[in-house]
């Protein structure tokens, strides 16, 4: 058999960012540390540390380092693409699949031909195919002064200035993000900026911080509205969605 997965592995400073590009083979990207944001078709992924984003073969997407992070990918040819998703996902990492991904990265080409090389390789695609699907993922407006918005609020999820004034640096009146907002994303700015708070608080548990901390994370200065803005979203309560995590993890 030919060497059928590829890896790369690479350390990136803060906001470093990868313009718009694809690939011929699937792609699982990988943060050992760090965060990263993860855009395509019209969404972006917010994946903090030991936690991965699936790319099927051709989609387009860019990238964008939050903190110094160590980028650890996975490159997956077509034909050993069948049960894997065509659709872009968010992914939780089980210790068993990251120390596949670790060990693949070590070792740079893996090699159908070789036997151990070969059950690395096929555990890793059993081990992704059932990985679990995070929610940490929020559509983006089409609309470039839209987008601007969206971007500065990503940049900084707890940063409380004016949306007037973020509408106003993009080019825009608040009336117009506000419309594109509602017409692209179907929320509405303000919505949208709870969202994107509380996908930072989502990502903050999934590092193993408290609810307080993920409060804070959030933008939250209480707890309990936190906690509650965090349920109607998730559907579960910050320490429920934690301790899921956490035993998902271990399985």
């Amino acid at each position: 058999m030919p060497s059928f997965l590829r890896t790369l592995s690479i350390r990136f400073d803060h906001g470093h960012e990868i313009g718009d590009h694809a690939h011929g083979w699937g792609q699982l990207v990988y943060a050992a540390s760090g965060a990263i944001h993860v855009t395509a078709v019209g969404c972006v992924w917010l994946i903090p540390s030991a936690r991965a984003v699936w790319l099927s073969p051709g989609t387009r997407h860019r990238l964008k380092m939050r903190g110094e992070t160590h980028l650890r990918t996975v490159y997956v040819p077509p034909e050993r693409c069948g049960a894997l998703s065509s659709a872009p996902l968010g992914l939780s990492v089980t210790p068993l699949l990251r120390e596949l991904i670790l060990e693949m990265a070590r070792t740079g080409l893996i090699d159908g031909a070789n036997p151990y090389h070969s059950v690395i390789g096929e555990s890793f695609l059993s081990s992704l195919a059932r990985a679990e699907r995070l929610p940490l993922v929020l559509k983006m407006p089409v609309d470039r002064r839209a987008m601007r918005v969206a971007e500065a609020i990503l940049a900084d999820p707890v940063d409380t200035a004016d949306l007037g004034q973020l509408a106003r640096e993009s080019g825009a009146s608040l009336r117009t993000i506000q419309r594109r907002f509602l017409v692209e994303t179907g929320m509405a700015v303000s919505e949208w900026r709870q969202q994107a708070r509380l996908v930072a608080g989502a990502g903050s548990l999934l590092d193993g911080r408290s609810v307080t901390e993920a409060a804070l994370t959030a933008g939250y200065s209480g707890v309990s509205a936190f906690i509650y803005a965090f349920r109607s979203k998730f559907g579960q309560t910050p320490s429920e969605f934690r301790t899921m995590a956490a035993f998902g993890a271990r399985q």
